[in-house]
């Protein structure tokens, strides 16, 4: 990565598929990349993306999560932007604009103005709404 970084000049960002801080690892400490983006679902939750956004914000690198799954994975998104020093921006997703997806929390967070407001909800700020909890598919695991 450092490869093409030095030889387009151009800011890199990458990580939507990169799970855990010990993969994130190596391209914060060679610095090859300029902006991170972590999917709060792949990369290990909540804790672990903290995690990683302190391993780059010690490396002066910027975080921009992944966020194109859920409401659950926006409202989650907006609370951990509101507490890292090294936010970069918001990815706003067209498939959060989707009815299905929209309907599938019981709070619609879109920006107005060109900002969030942080959900101000018990916990995350978002939950799924009943239509979701009915038709979600349940597999048993003995």
């Amino acid at each position: 990565m450092n490869d093409i970084k030095d030889t387009t000049g151009a800011a890199l960002a990458s990580g939507e598929r990169i799970a855990t801080r010990f993969h994130f690892s190596s391209f914060i400490h060679s610095r090859s990349l300029n902006v991170i983006q972590p999917d709060i679902g792949i990369c290990g939750g909540i804790t672990e993306a903290r995690k990683i956004s302190d391993m780059a914000d010690t490396n002066d690198i910027d975080v921009q999560f992944h966020v194109c799954g859920s409401p659950i994975a926006t409202a989650v998104a907006l609370q951990l932007e509101a507490v890292i020093p090294n936010s970069l921006i918001h990815e706003y997703h067209e498939i959060s604009l989707k009815p299905q997806n929209i309907a599938s929390g019981l709070y619609d967070y879109h920006p107005i103005d060109g900002y969030f407001k942080i959900p101000d909800k018990p916990g995350i700020g978002q939950a799924l709404s009943d239509d979701a909890m009915t038709s979600a598919v349940k597999t048993t695991i003995d």
